[in-house]
């Protein structure tokens, strides 16, 4: 019998758990302030779809899951009227030394992504058996991601 967790326990959980991994022109960046990293080593545990409304180049609203937000849990992104300027987002969960994180790929990055993970199906490769090379490639105003195995 699985254990559905209660709503407000999920979001404490993620809020306390979870950081998120900042992609910069010249690497990842794991806080504020600290030196940018040109590739991470990191076990990928899951992704799914998300989206981000982005106002004055921060997140006003954002969905985990491309279907209700997080932020402003009144709002389904189906209903949505500020749907058309939110960002198409892939989701990753990791595990980069021994710490979670969440990765938030959009664009270009996505679209690697998803066309490493169907090359590892074309292999047989679970995404989740194996150690990945994540990459940034400086494009001058955005940071782009590569993906490899490691293993």
């Amino acid at each position: 019998m699985q254990h559905k967790q209660p709503e407000p326990l999920r979001e404490i959980l993620e809020r306390l758990f979870v950081r998120y991994l900042g992609v910069r022109p010249g690497g990842f960046e794991r806080e504020k302030g600290a030196p940018l990293e040109p590739g991470i080593e990191a076990r990928i545990l899951g992704f799914g779809p998300a989206r981000t409304l982005y106002k004055k180049h921060k997140p006003d609203c954002r969905s985990l899951d491309a279907v209700q937000s997080i932020t402003h849990r009144e709002r389904r992104c189906a209903d949505c009227t500020l749907r058309e300027r939110c960002t198409p987002q892939v989701r990753l969960d990791l595990v980069l030394d021994q710490e979670s994180y969440r990765l938030l790929l959009a664009y270009t990055s996505a679209r690697s992504f998803l066309a490493y993970v169907a090359e590892l199906q074309r292999r047989a490769i679970p995404l989740e058996r194996v150690r990945h090379r994540i990459l940034v490639v400086d494009r001058g105003s955005f940071g782009e991601l590569r993906f490899s195995p490691l293993d």
